[in-house]
């Protein structure tokens, strides 16, 4: 029997095991583990050169055409860096494992070892007292696990105008060289700086797992315009960093190509039961301990399949969010920045007056993503299109403006007796008439949009999934699990990843979400002793 079994390798996962080995306590981990494949193209020089002295078509397309996934099937899109051939992994086999049945909700799944953190944003922002409304957690309460992350991870940033909503800036690294256009729009924000704080307004430095400076053997940042087509990069962290390590140093039980169907609580312990996948046979293993970390979908769907429960309906939650284009006039015709990070260069905090909320917006870089996700959304013929992007596309930006869950209704997931799920949802409902407030701040800082250049991201596609088994201080249904993480009904069933979280701030959860599972492993060993 083994101490302690953690399902998955995702951000909680990894940080779980991560928690319980600084503990001295050797858990085991279950994952399907898809590893990423040897590439057919690996860029080791800037995206620009590359696609100059090089044929980037299996880089950029692929053989099977991945890359215009977006453009021939535009109401079934996918978050872009998804679409990269290199990127496949990520979601290899969610279809097979995990088939659903959705109307209004486009869940994205990975099975990949490391998860859906292979192709995160990188973005990590602590949260605060009032990100926790809601919780029965106290900022304190994860304040020591943020800063045992923040040395495990590397993270860049600084201390500036949003430090009171992304807390304290400890252990940072340099923040990031900024592109030019972010440059613009950060010069133009700190001359505008007092007017815009008074009408809510904060922009500051992204915080990123990303390396400014090297580190355990990675290399900083190298701005080759490579982050959506290479997974891997090591100035960008990733949970698999640390799985891999732990692996390494024979600090964890690794054991992949199992698929976790369902537990059973027995006499002292919990039984895992899963599937063998390349012998499809059915294994058992036995621990005291089980925490589950298999994403807030997979995650309840095991905990609806051991009860055989076909009747339940859980609630899921996403944060509704919206893509604003910027263009900055005075970049027209200008050469595109090659040498830029290709991810966020910037956050943004708004505390919008019209709708009562405080909303978060990441100031992304377009250089890396391919010129035709942009085509669709043009209006001119396609010659025209293309001459256009050609000018345009060196003086844009997008912001990507993220509402709290509670801003839309939640989705509903329910278990089959096919075993498959049910997921369903509504479209984002929020009345954007008071983006002319905001697209009027942007004109301040020498950026231009119109409310019809706006985009609602499809239900799911933020991919912040939580809520299915919220944590309550007293949980009131045998699918709400106590602060401490052990779900209502169980002795030995744990549960540290976003299907605990009974909300969601307009703030990517992926770093509270990490010192959680990490706060609960803490707390499952401290109580134990040697478990």
């Amino acid at each position: 029997m083994f101490d302690i079994i953690v399902v998955g390798t995702g951000a909680a996962g990894v940080a779980a095991a991560f928690g319980f080995t600084e503990r001295g306590i050797k858990p085991l981990i279950l994952d399907v583990g898809f590893s990423n494949p040897d590439q057919d193209v690996k860029v080791s020089q800037n995206l620009y050169d590359f696609k100059q002295e090089r044929d980037s078509f299996d880089l950029t397309i692929g053989k099977d055409y991945r890359g215009l996934h977006n453009i021939a099937y535009p109401d079934n899109t996918v978050p872009v860096k998804l679409t990269a051939p290199n990127f496949g992994f990520v979601t290899q086999g969610s279809e097979q494992l995990s088939p659903y049945r959705s109307g209004g909700f486009s869940p994205v799944q990975s099975f990949a070892s490391g998860g859906l953190a292979n192709a995160w944003g990188a973005g990590v922002y602590r949260f605060i007292e009032r990100d926790l409304e809601g919780f029965p957690l106290k900022e304190p309460d994860l304040v020591g696990y943020f800063d045992r992350l923040t040395d495990e991870i590397g993270i860049s940033g600084t201390e500036d105008d949003l430090r009171p909503f992304f807390g304290k800036a400890d252990r940072l690294q340099e923040p990031l060289r900024l592109s030019f256009n972010a440059s613009l729009l950060y010069q133009a924000y700190q001359k505008n700086r007092e007017y815009l704080n008074l009408k809510g307004l904060h922009v500051g430095r992204a915080r990123l797992a990303v390396l400014s400076e090297a580190r355990d053997g990675r290399h900083p940042c190298d701005y080759t315009n490579l982050e959506f087509w290479q997974p891997g990069l090591p100035y960008i962290y990733t949970p698999l960093i640390t799985l891999e390590k732990l692996v390494r140093e024979g600090k964890v039980y690794y054991k992949n190509q199992r698929l976790v169907n369902s537990f059973e609580e027995i006499d002292g312990g919990v039984l895992v039961r899963c599937k063998n996948l390349p012998n499809q046979i059915d294994e058992e293993f036995r621990c005291k301990k089980l925490l589950l970390a298999a994403g807030a979908i997979n995650t309840a769907k095991i905990v609806l399949s051991s009860r055989q429960d076909f009747e339940t309906q859980l609630s899921l939650l996403d944060n509704p969010a919206i893509q604003i284009p910027l263009v900055f006039p005075s970049s027209i015709g200008r050469v595109i920045d090659k040498h830029a990070f290709g991810l966020v260069q910037l956050n943004l905090v708004w505390e919008d007056n019209h709708t009562g909320e405080r909303l978060q917006g990441s100031v992304m870089e377009i250089t890396s993503p391919m010129r035709a996700e942009f085509f669709p959304s043009l209006p001119f013929c396609a010659s025209a299109n293309l001459d256009l992007m050609r000018y345009l596309l060196p003086a844009m930006m997008l912001i990507q403006l993220f509402y709290p869950s509670s801003m839309r209704k939640p989705s509903r997931l329910k278990l089959l007796p096919d075993n498959s799920l049910s997921i369903e949802g509504d479209e984002i409902s929020v009345d954007l008439s008071h983006v002319k407030t905001f697209l009027g701040f942007m004109r301040r800082l020498g950026a231009y949009s119109h409310p019809a250049l706006i985009v609602k991201v499809p239900n799911g596609h933020a991919i912040h999934y939580a809520g299915t088994l919220p944590m309550r201080d007293i949980p009131s249904t045998p699918y709400e699990c106590y602060p401490n993480g052990r779900l209502n009904q169980t002795e030995n069933v744990y549960i540290v990843d976003g299907a605990s979280f009974p909300a969601l701030p307009a703030k990517n959860y992926s770093f509270a979400m990490m010192a959680n599972a990490m706060r609960i492993a803490d707390e499952i060993a401290k109580r134990t002793g040697d478990v």
